[in-house]
C-alpha cells in the first residue's frame, strides 16, 4: 500500500512540475513579444528618407544600410549613413528644380538624428562638398556633430580640411558648411598651394 501511494503521489508531482515549466516557458516567449522603451520603435534595411522644411522644399536626403528609430527618447540612429544636405537658390528665374541644389554630402560609420535636428556622426566623418567652386572642398575627422538646419559643424577631434589651394590639420573644428567657412582651435597647421602664373 504505501508504494502505491508513493508512485501515486510521484506521478502527481511530476505533473505539477511539467505544468509548472511549461507555464514559465510560455512567460518568456510573451516577454519578447511586448517593446520596451529601451527598444527601437521600428527598424529598417536600405532605407532612404527625404525631409522637407516648412516651406516644401528638401531639406535633406539620408539613406543608411540600417535605421532605428526610438520614440521614447524620438532619436533616429543610422549605420553607414549618407546625408546630403541642400542649399536654397533664390534666384526667382531659375526653374523650381534648380533653385535647390545639393550641396553637402555627409558620411560616417553611424550617426544619431536627435528630435532638435542635431546629427551626431561617428566613425570616419566625411564633410564632402558637392560644389566644385566651393572654397571649402572636404572636411574629415572622427567625430563631428552638425545641425542639419543651418549647417553648423563641429568636433572636439582631430580634423583635416582641403579646400581651394590650402590643406589644413588642427584640432577643435568650429563652421557653417553653407557659408564654407571652417576655423581650427588648437594646434593648426596649414599648407597654401600657390600657382606659379607667368
Amino acid at each position: 500500500m504505501n508504494i502505491r501511494w508513493s508512485v501515486i503521489l510521484g506521478v502527481i508531482a511530476l505533473a505539477l512540475s511539467a505544468w509548472y515549466y511549461s507555464l514559465n516557458q510560455e512567460q518568456s516567449g510573451l516577454e519578447n513579444l511586448i517593446k520596451t522603451p529601451d527598444k527601437p520603435e521600428y527598424i529598417g534595411n536600405q532605407m532612404r528618407t527625404v525631409v522637407f522644411s516648412p516651406e516644401g522644399k528638401q531639406q535633406y536626403v539620408a539613406t543608411a544600410d540600417k535605421v532605428e528609430y526610438y520614440s521614447q527618447s524620438e532619436h533616429t540612429d543610422f549605420l553607414t549613413p549618407k546625408v546630403y544636405l541642400f542649399d536654397v537658390v533664390l534666384d526667382k528665374n531659375q526653374p523650381k528644380e534648380q533653385q535647390q541644389k545639393q550641396s553637402w554630402k555627409l558620411t560616417a560609420q553611424t550617426a544619431t538624428l536627435t528630435k532638435n535636428d542635431m546629427l551626431y556622426l561617428k566613425g570616419n566623418v566625411t564633410a564632402e562638398s558637392l560644389s566644385p567652386l566651393s572654397r571649402l572642398q572636404r572636411v574629415e575627422t572622427e567625430n563631428a556633430v552638425v545641425n542639419i538646419k543651418t549647417q553648423d559643424i563641429t568636433s572636439d577631434n582631430q580634423v583635416k580640411i582641403n579646400g581651394q589651394n590650402f590643406h589644413s590639420t588642427g584640432l577643435k573644428l568650429v563652421g557653417n558648411l553653407q557659408k564654407q567657412i571652417a576655423t581650427l582651435k588648437e594646434q593648426v597647421k596649414t599648407y597654401y598651394e600657390v600657382s606659379n602664373s607667368q
